[in-house]
């Protein structure tokens, strides 16, 4: 067991040092945001060999009340199909969600 403590100990400390490296890049990012948007850098370059590419986001539609109509009545019969069993299951690739303990709310 002390094998798994250890392995859950390295990976939950590495997860906690992800989060607070992430919230620490997220402030960068926003200026170099900034920078590109001034002209100052070109949304694709090299610094240090490293390679910066900005990508402009996922693209995605808000589609009229007919489309969501449609959509609502391909989810109804999707749903359908489970409940039925006329459906065919299957299983994407195995992963692993890791979280950190919820933090309690101060008291005041």
């Amino acid at each position: 067991m002390d094998a798994i403590d250890a392995l859950l100990d390295a990976i939950t400390a590495l997860k906690a040092q992800h989060k607070q490296l992430e919230q620490q890049l997220e402030p960068l990012l926003e200026a170099l945001n900034t920078a590109m948007a001034t002209g100052r850098l070109d949304p694709s370059f090299s610094h240090n060999d490293w390679a910066f590419a900005h990508s402009s986001g996922r693209l995605s539609y808000e589609f009229p009340a007919a489309v969501q109509q449609i959509e609502q009545q391909l989810k109804t019969a999707k749903d359908r199909a489970i409940q039925q069993g006329s459906a065919t299951e299957k299983r994407g690739k195995p992963f692993w969600t890791i979280r950190p303990p919820k933090t309690q709310p101060l008291p005041f």
